[in-house]
């Protein structure tokens, strides 16, 4: 019984530490859409042993809350300018040359045109 209950806490702890870490977020220039990192979890480190920087992205959109994307593992070491392209045709939020999230709505449709430096810093 009691090698059960320390082999139950084992692969509670072993499971959770498998799961991504949340690490920052990052807002689109109207703060309608939010980019959440998370840092690969030690399991998915040892997939992709050879990246400096690994990471998972999500993309949600803020209000109501939806999760419209997530990146597979992603090395962002030097790798992590981020570009928020609503204008049609392309409606792209592009991360570093790994991540893209494609077909995403404009912030909103009667708003002036962002200049260039907000929208890829």
């Amino acid at each position: 019984m009691r090698w059960t209950a320390v082999a139950v806490c084992l692969l509670i702890v072993v499971g959770y530490s498998a799961v991504p870490r949340y690490d920052r977020s990052h807002y689109s220039p109207r703060h309608v859409y939010r980019l959440d990192y998370y840092e690969a979890s030690w399991l998915q480190r040892l997939m992709h042993w050879d990246m400096k920087y690994p990471h998972v992205i999500r993309l949600y959109r803020v209000q109501p809350e939806t999760l419209l994307g997530e990146s597979d593992v992603v090395d962002l070491w030097l790798n992590g300018d981020i570009n928020w392209w609503f204008d049609p045709p392309l409606n792209v939020v592009r991360i570093g040359q790994d991540v893209v999230f494609e077909n995403i709505p404009p912030e909103c449709v009667d708003c002036p045109r962002l200049p260039d430096s907000v929208l890829m810093p």
